[in-house]
């Protein structure tokens, strides 16, 4: 076993003996401090121990069995797990094709970040970029609302997960990390978004002037390269959470970034599908994700 990412273990001035974890959760460890020291120092310098009790030539029987209880207890609270649990074994073994689409600065701190975990390639998306992406991260500049429907259709119907950012007023907007099939996808952002809106109609009509490309679109008042790290980072780090694990968040959250930095964490929950062709059993039966409890 191992300690649990996050936690320390770790000795007081008087010889008593503390964990803290994720959260500042504090837990005092009772018990003779040499038997905790024992466990300290397995391990420090020879990583993960096993939960049963360790040769006799280390410690006496009445320590080892000590020394037994104690990994029990931490790992009954999950400070100390299997050394081969999941979180610490890479869901897949090989890094992702990304696919980063976009000319403005997201875009290509998105591809200078990733470039030493991932195999970037850059470009417009079409559905034959779609076809050979692990995962798409589209980064446009205002809402460019139907050909995100129509990316979102190629990667529904090719199973590649995407991602994307963009402006909206002072603030940037990113994600949630759609997974087709097992995530919140743009359709259901838009749709979230048009349920809650005062005026649907007026949000329809500033979407499609949007998608006109003839007329005088404003520039994007993009803000300072540190915030867009943030943007990049975020995007990248949903991406990198999914890859290497294969776990996704209970609900998805769209984030917004403001002009100084401040996020706001939007949750996205799935609509609900009566039929969508699409899937391969049409998806004829009124589908509620569980999610949806908890709105």
């Amino acid at each position: 076993m191992k300690l649990a990412d996050g936690h320390h273990l770790y000795p007081l001035p008087d010889g008593s003996w503390r964990v803290v974890g994720p959260g500042e959760v504090f837990l005092r460890v009772l018990g003779p401090s040499e038997v905790v020291a024992q466990l300290r120092d397995r391990l420090r310098v020879s990583g993960p121990v096993g939960s049963g009790p360790a040769p006799a030539a280390e410690g006496d029987a009445s320590s080892e069995s000590g020394l037994a209880q104690l990994v029990q207890a931490l790992a009954d609270r999950g400070v100390l797990i299997d050394g081969g649990d999941g979180a610490s074994t890479p869901a897949r073994t090989t890094p992702p094709l990304l696919h980063v689409s976009g000319d403005g600065p997201v875009a290509q701190l998105v591809g200078d970040l990733a470039a030493d975990w991932v195999r970037v390639r850059r470009g417009p998306v079409d559905e034959e970029a779609v076809m050979g992406a692990d995962v798409l991260v589209d980064c446009a500049h205002w809402l460019p609302d139907t050909h995100w429907r129509q990316v979102e259709r190629w990667c529904r119907a090719h199973s590649t997960a995407w991602t994307r950012c963009h402006a909206e007023g002072l603030s940037l907007f990113a994600g949630p990390l759609t997974v087709p099939g097992r995530t919140a996808g743009y359709e259901d952002v838009r749709g979230r978004r048009l349920a809650a809106a005062d005026a649907p109609e007026e949000l329809l009509a500033h979407w499609a002037w949007l998608d006109r490309s003839g007329e005088m679109h404003p520039e994007v008042p993009w803000p300072g390269r540190g915030v867009l790290a943030m943007v990049a980072g975020l995007l990248l780090a949903e991406i990198e959470a999914w890859w290497t694990s294969d776990r996704l968040p209970e609900v998805d959250v769209q984030v917004e970034v403001a002009a100084l930095g401040s996020v706001a964490r939007h949750p996205v929950l799935p609509l609900p599908v009566v039929f969508d062709p699409a899937r391969p059993d049409g998806g004829s039966a009124l589908s509620v994700p569980a999610a949806a409890v908890h709105a």
